[in-house]
This record gives structure tokens, sequence and C-alpha cells, in this order.
């Protein structure tokens, strides 16, 4: 499955570029706050997969719904994994890491989507005669 692959890679790309805009802007990337957030947001997407990858070849429908769930898993461990390293004093709360969590998130969000369709089969819809 090329998604497992996919959002490391774009999270990494677009989190890499974003520290770089930071540094030639004059400001700080936070390094510690960057890395956390990529952690977190693969981390979370990875395991949104599983669900929609363990009915992969059952009905389209069935599929769909376990798509939509791994949306909502991602969410919530996006949610936990990030109050965990904010408890844990990994990061500041009120430091950078709450914008790069954010970017994070979304970015893996809508490369998790994009995964998730590619697992729906690209079939005409039936038609029950009544």
């Amino acid at each position: 499955m090329k998604t497992l692959i996919l959002i490391p890679f774009a999270v990494a790309v677009a989190l890499a570029a974003a520290a770089g805009l930071c540094t030639l802007a004059g400001l700080p990337p936070h390094g510690r706050d960057l890395l956390t957030a990529a952690i977190v947001a693969v981390l979370a997407a990875e395991l949104a997969l599983i669900p929609a990858w363990l009915m992969r070849k059952s009905e389209p429908v069935k599929l769909a719904q376990a798509a939509l769930g791994g949306t909502v898993v991602h969410l919530l461990l996006t949610i936990f994994m990030a109050a965990a390293v904010v408890v844990a004093k990994v990061v500041e709360p009120t430091g950078p890491f709450v914008y790069w969590i954010t970017g994070a998130y979304w970015l893996s969000l809508a490369m998790l989507v994009w995964g998730l369709i590619t697992l729906v089969p690209k079939q005409p819809a039936k038609v029950r005669q009544a």
C-alpha cells in the first residue's frame, strides 16, 4: 500500500519546506516541536488506515464506512497523542507545537483521505429491481 509511504513523505517534505521558510524569514523553526508534530500526525494517519485496510475486500459500502471511521480515528489519535506529549512535557503547550501539529494534521488528513479513496473500487452502482 503506497499510502503507507506517501503520508510520511508528504508530511516530511511539507514540514521541511515550512522549516526552511521559517529560517529564511529569520524565525527559529523549533525542531523539537516540528519533529514531535510530524511524528504524532504520521502515526495517527498510519493507524487510521487500519479499519479500511481490514475491510478492503468487503462491499464498497462497508469499506466507505470503515474509511469514514478511519478519519475519526485519525482525529482522535491526533488529539490524544498531542495531549500526551504536552502532558509529558515533551513540548510546551504555548509554544509553536500547536501550529506545527495543526499543519501536520491537515496535511496528513488530506493524504489519508486520498489513500482511502484509492481503496474504494471504481465500479458502477448495482440497481435493484423492485
